[in-house]
């Protein structure tokens, strides 16, 4: 019944497009997490604003607000994007922000885009769903988290998503990873635990 609502799934095109988009933040913190052995695996950074935040390796790149381009979403919030450089496709990280119409759960909101993928995405093969617990302006909620491969068109390279959606009130925000299904292992784990790391205030 609420798939008839367009206005709520709507915002899915806008996730699937490669962004290059940034935001300034209030505050960052950097950690570093190490192996077993005391050798560094990587170095990460926390980046928070009033909203939410999120950790991602310090390699990546942010797109600055300043560098936007005419034909980024006005409802593009960030991306991240990999170090490494893939001529097929560029691995990122981006969140997009939308106002809703109505009051729905972040869990039945991601239920209603997860179920339009099919019909948004050429070859889409779902391969992986979950409910995460989380807590979203002090209350506990859950939140679906979808990992799915597609393409936009026939002559697109495969890439694989991971999303997940939070709701604050009236208030969506969409995380998206997205790489090619070819893409060397490490970095595809890089983008999912940016996505993972996502968190409202």
């Amino acid at each position: 019944m609420l798939i008839r609502n367009k206005k709520i799934i709507a915002p899915l095109l806008s996730t699937i497009l490669i962004l290059s988009t940034g935001c300034s933040f209030g505050g960052s913190t950097t950690s570093t997490t190490t192996a077993g052995t005391g050798v560094e695996e990587s170095v990460l950074q926390t980046l928070t604003n009033d909203e939410f935040q999120i950790t991602l390796p310090k390699a990546w790149t942010t797109i600055k607000q300043s560098e936007f381009t005419s034909d980024i979403p006005r409802n593009a919030v960030m991306v991240f994007q990999a170090n490494r450089k893939n001529e097929v496709f560029l691995t990122n990280v981006n969140i997009v922000k939308n106002n809703l119409s109505q009051t729905i759960s972040s869990l039945d909101y991601g239920k209603i885009v997860a179920a339009n993928q099919k019909n948004t995405l050429q070859n889409f093969v779902e391969k992986s769903r979950d409910e995460i617990d989380t807590t979203i302006k002090g209350n506990k909620d859950k939140v679906l988290r979808i990992k799915f491969e597609g393409k936009r068109t026939t002559t697109d390279p495969l890439v694989t998503f991971i999303q997940t959606y939070y709701v604050v009130d009236r208030t969506v925000y969409i995380v998206t990873g997205s790489y090619a299904s070819a893409e060397d292992p490490s970095v595809q784990k890089e983008a999912d635990n940016i996505v993972q790391s996502f968190s409202v205030k």
